[in-house]
């Protein structure tokens, strides 16, 4: 019998047998008129150390186990998903905002297991809105939803298909939540997919590394926010 301490690999060595097991996912076509980008959660409730899930890790004594998240949020994803915002803006593809948002005050419409982690967030309180430093611009399309994956309490796909949108670039937090639910969603409906690494976080290092390998052989291309914007800038 192996001994489990040599079975383990690397995260590298992990990805690289998982891909030459499975094959490489398709290269997802980007065009101006085909390519949407998916910006999720990033709002107070969730993105912000003062609101919602911060002001509960500081009533509960956990406000410096998440200084990592909170440090990933202000010196990396935010400044990313902003130059990526700029590019995407820039070459005239569909943005779209995505968060967090009950239709109730007392969050009623909510799913079980909303409900159960005890994070009510109306649409209209301050928890619900979206981060200034990423805020929706002009008639940029904000969708509410109440489960981890957009595509499964909105109508998010058929927004898509209206728009002829086969290309999904996403973006925001957090990594092993919503952005991992949304992007398996999105390549289980044909959507090709890429997630950003440097513009999403979780809220320890290997719950973002996890996922990422995760995502990395079967429902996305993992690309940095550098080549994004490259490739944004050369959409024809």
């Amino acid at each position: 019998m192996t001994d489990a301490t040599t079975a383990r690999m690397s995260n590298d060595e992990l990805q690289d047998m998982l891909i030459t097991l499975f094959g490489e996912l398709p290269e997802p076509q980007l065009a101006r008129d085909n390519t949407a980008l998916l910006c999720i959660d990033v709002q107070y409730v969730d993105a912000h150390p003062d609101y919602g899930l911060g002001a509960r890790a500081k009533t509960l004594g956990l406000h410096d186990k998440l200084s990592y998240y909170w440090s990933r949020l202000d010196e990396l994803v935010l400044p990313n998903m902003q130059r990526v915002l700029a590019a995407a803006r820039k070459a005239g593809i569909e943005v779209i905002h995505v968060r967090v948002a009950s239709q109730t005050v007392d969050g009623r419409d909510s799913t079980l297991r909303y409900k159960a982690l005890g994070l009510k967030t109306p649409r209209d309180t301050k928890e619900a809105q979206i981060l200034p430093e990423v805020a929706p611009q002009g008639d940029e399309i904000v969708v509410s939803k109440m489960t981890s994956s957009v595509f499964n309490s909105t109508n998010i796909d058929r927004l898509l298909r209206n728009m002829g949108i086969k290309n999904l670039i996403i973006m925001g937090g957090v990594t092993n939540g919503c952005v991992e639910s949304s992007a398996r969603s999105a390549a289980e409906l044909d959507y090709g997919t890429i997630v950003v690494e440097d513009a999403t976080a979780a809220m320890a290092p290997q719950l973002h590394e996890h996922s990422i390998l995760s995502m990395s052989y079967k429902d996305a291309a993992i690309r940095s926010s550098d080549e994004v914007v490259i490739a944004l800038e050369a959409l024809k």
